[in-house]
């Protein structure tokens, strides 16, 4: 794998391109994603792809990463973080949780379904760990407004979190169940409140 995560070389807009085919390819090939066809569908050479983004799992984390940045996730974050108060942070996170992986759902529903492919694995597990860490900082910061319930840890409370928001839990409900968008914010909501927050 290449050195180099997140690579500035050449055209912003050949790199969209790259990435642009990269999702959609993604979505139709699954595990089967193949460097070739990705520049092939971009329109660059197979050197200019690795220059780009390195290899297959640099390819697959750049995609990733472009999402978040496309999709605006930094601002929604402090949006959820700007809460006025414990119930309102959980509420806007529920809220975000199920808006971002409605967005998302092609590209995330390929990669935890890929447990044996080296880089689509290490890409959703790398994502994983950025949600971890993003949920970990909505507990410090219930933590340190007094409002996390005294039973809990932060870390306990932090892992709950990323759990019960998990891509799985979201697409059983919303998915295999039929809740609508509105049903999981106000039950996820509730629920988090009432688990993590103070009476």
């Amino acid at each position: 794998m290449s050195s180099k995560g997140e690579r500035d070389y050449g055209d912003p807009e050949t790199r969209e391109r790259i990435l642009e085919a990269t999702r959609d390819l993604l979505v139709e090939r699954g595990s089967g994603l193949r460097l070739q066809e990705v520049a092939t569908r971009a329109g660059v050479s197979r050197q200019a792809l690795y220059l780009h983004v390195g290899d297959r799992q640099g390819l697959i984390l750049a995609l990733v990463r472009h999402m978040d940045e496309t999709l605006r996730l930094a601002d929604r974050l402090a949006h959820v973080y700007a809460a006025q108060d414990g119930r309102q942070l959980l509420e806007r996170a529920a809220r975000l949780n199920t808006e971002f992986w409605r967005e998302v759902a092609p590209v995330a529903g390929v990669l935890v379904a890929s447990q044996g492919d080296g880089a689509l694995h290490a890409a959703w597990r790398e994502r994983m760990a950025f949600r971890r860490g993003t949920f970990r900082q909505m507990v410090e910061q219930l933590d340190e407004i007094g409002e996390l319930a005294p039973s809990w840890s932060v870390d306990d409370a932090s892992d709950l979190l990323y759990a019960l928001t998990h891509f799985d839990s979201w697409r059983e409900l919303t998915g295999e169940l039929g809740w609508s968008d509105d049903r999981y914010i106000e039950a996820m909501g509730s629920l988090l409140s009432r688990a993590l927050l103070n009476d």
